[in-house]
């Protein structure tokens, strides 16, 4: 987890005490720019801004003559950043730009933090509006069981989704591996025969690391949804997937539970590997040019 802190360079004291503050948390990366020339001053600070989980504005004796904070602060809410504005001294005046944002206090920042650091503790603030309301009202419960049906139904859909894109990406690869095959035994000048090997090949690199990076998506998305779903089995009767999660030693133990996703990156990443090994091997001994260059590197060094 990281926050860029917005601030002055004048105020430099009293930023680090105020970060001294903040460094019980180990999990808090806190990103903070010191002076430097104007122009990769911007490029840092646009960097980290965009790295960044979310912004803590420290408003300090020197912020409201900032024009730099002001850009920042432009920066930050184009980039749609979580931004919590706090107060070294309540009589500091505050930038144009933060005239209506809510200033927070030490403590509530602290609360801020912990939630933000503890994604049990996120989930249950954004999942639930009333949660009050449905351990007794039976409408209530009733609406929670629909929602809970809902999306176990878009898990599911998603599964399909994931097994129609294998699919589409193995029936790719297979056509383009029977393309090289074509070729190979097709009567084409061997001075062209190279650059349909290398295109080829990098047509199917990218689409395997395309299909590796759906996978990867689609992983983690499936596992965010099982995530509310257990959420949500709080409040039913019986809890038959988090039941199964453990039944299955909570993914700590390979032999009782192997992630689906790292086995369907296995084959991507096979033929990935088969498109490197053509793509070399047809550098190295197709094109003269390369052949005549390294060898002559090899004579220079040896």
């Amino acid at each position: 987890m990281k926050a860029f802190l917005i601030h002055s360079f004048g105020d430099k004291e009293k930023i680090d005490t105020f970060i001294d503050r903040i460094k019980k948390y180990k999990k808090l990366e806190i990103l903070k720019l010191d002076q430097s020339h104007w122009l990769i001053w911007r490029i840092l600070s646009l960097y980290s801004i965009i790295k960044s989980d979310f912004i803590i504005v420290i408003v300090g004796e020197y912020s409201h003559q900032s024009k730099n904070i002001s850009w920042e602060l432009k920066i930050a809410q184009k980039a749609n950043k979580k931004i919590y504005v706090i107060k070294l001294d309540e009589s500091f005046n505050l930038p144009n730009e933060i005239d209506d944002m809510k200033i927070i206090t030490d403590d509530e920042l602290k609360s801020i933090i912990e939630i933000e650091l503890d994604i049990n503790k996120k989930i249950e603030k954004n999942l639930f509006n009333d949660k009050e309301s449905l351990k007794n009202d039976i409408e209530s419960q009733k609406l929670l069981l629909e929602e809970y049906k809902l999306l176990l139904q878009t898990s599911e859909s998603l599964i399909l989704r994931r097994q129609a894109m294998n699919t589409f990406f193995l029936t790719a690869n297979g056509v383009l591996i029977s393309m090289l095959g074509i070729i190979t035994g097709a009567k084409v000048e061997s001075s062209y025969l190279y650059i349909y090997y290398c295109a080829f090949s990098l047509v199917g690199g990218i689409l395997c690391l395309s299909w590796n990076s759906l996978l990867v998506s689609y992983g983690q998305l499936n596992a965010g949804k099982f995530e509310v779903l257990n959420r949500l089995e709080q409040f039913l009767p019986v809890s038959i997937f988090k039941a199964e999660w453990i039944a299955l030693g909570e993914g700590k133990n390979k032999k009782k539970y192997r992630s689906f996703t790292q086995s369907e990156k296995i084959i991507p990443r096979l033929f990935l590997i088969l498109y490197i090994i053509i793509f070399i091997t047809v550098i190295i001994f197709k094109v003269t040019l390369v052949k005549e260059f390294i060898k002559f590197l090899l004579l220079k060094i040896l």
